[in-house]
C-alpha cells in the first residue's frame, strides 16, 4: 500500500491552500460586500470579478484547474440563480443542497457496507480497492465516513434555518466558519485514522 501524508492527502483533495482560497474567496467576498453595502449587484459582480481572476490565473500559471473550474461554475450558477430571485440567501442555496446530497451519498454507502471514504481516499493514494480485503481498513474508512457524514449534517444543521430566516451576514458567517477550518480538520482526523490503521497493519 502507498505511504502518503498530510500535505499530500491536502494537496491532491482540495488543491493544497491555494486550493482553498479558490474555492472560498469569492463567497467570502461576496458576504463582506453585501453586509457592509446591502448591494445585491454589487456582492455578485465582485464575487463573479474575483472568481474570474482567480481562473486567469491559474491559466496563465498553467496549473490545475480542477477545483478553481468546479468552484467558478458553482459560483455562477449561484449567482445567476441570486440575481433571478434578487435574494441574497438563494446565494448559499447551491452549497446547501450539495452537502444534503453528499451526507445522503454517504450514509446510503454505509447502509449498502461500502464506505464511500474507502473509495475517495484510495483513489487519492492511489491504492485501488485492495482496502476491501483488509478489516482494520474497511472499519477506519467506515468510521471516517460517519465524521464526515457528520460534518455535512451539522452544517444543514445550523445553516438551514438561517437560509429560511434569510439572516445573510449570520449564514455567510457560519459557512466561512464551517467550510475551511472545519474541512482541514475533517480531512486531517481522515489522515490519523486511517494513517494509524495502515501502520497497524504494517
Amino acid at each position: 500500500m502507498a505511504n502518503f501524508g498530510e500535505k499530500e492527502l491536502l494537496d491532491k483533495a482540495i488543491g493544497g491552500w491555494r486550493g482553498l482560497i479558490d474555492s472560498g474567496l469569492p463567497a467570502s467576498l461576496f458576504v463582506l460586500v453585501f453586509v457592509l453595502q446591502r448591494d445585491l449587484e454589487n456582492a455578485l459582480l465582485v464575487a463573479i470579478v474575483v472568481g474570474i481572476i482567480l481562473l486567469a490565473i491559474r491559466l496563465f500559471e498553467r496549473k490545475s484547474l480542477l477545483q478553481v473550474f468546479g468552484g467558478f461554475v458553482g459560483l455562477l450558477i449561484s449567482a445567476y440563480f441570486t440575481w433571478r430571485t434578487k435574494e441574497a440567501s438563494n446565494f448559499f442555496l447551491i452549497g446547501l443542497l450539495t452537502n444534503a446530497i453528499y451526507a445522503i451519498a454517504l450514509v446510503v454507502s454505509l447502509a449498502i457496507k461500502k464506505p464511500l471514504l474507502g473509495y475517495v481516499v484510495s483513489s487519492l493514494v492511489n491504492d485501488g480497492n485492495s482496502w476491501l480485503k483488509e478489516p482494520l481498513l474497511r472499519r477506519a474508512y467506515t468510521t471516517i465516513t460517519w465524521f464526515w457524514v457528520g460534518v455535512f449534517s451539522l452544517r444543514l444543521i445550523i445553516q438551514v434555518p438561517l437560509y429560511l430566516a434569510e439572516n445573510v451576514a449570520a449564514l455567510g458567517t457560519f459557512k466561512i466558519v464551517m467550510g475551511w477550518p472545519l474541512y482541514l480538520f475533517a480531512v486531517w482526523l481522515t489522515y490519523r485514522v486511517v494513517q494509524t490503521a495502515r501502520k497497524n497493519i504494517n
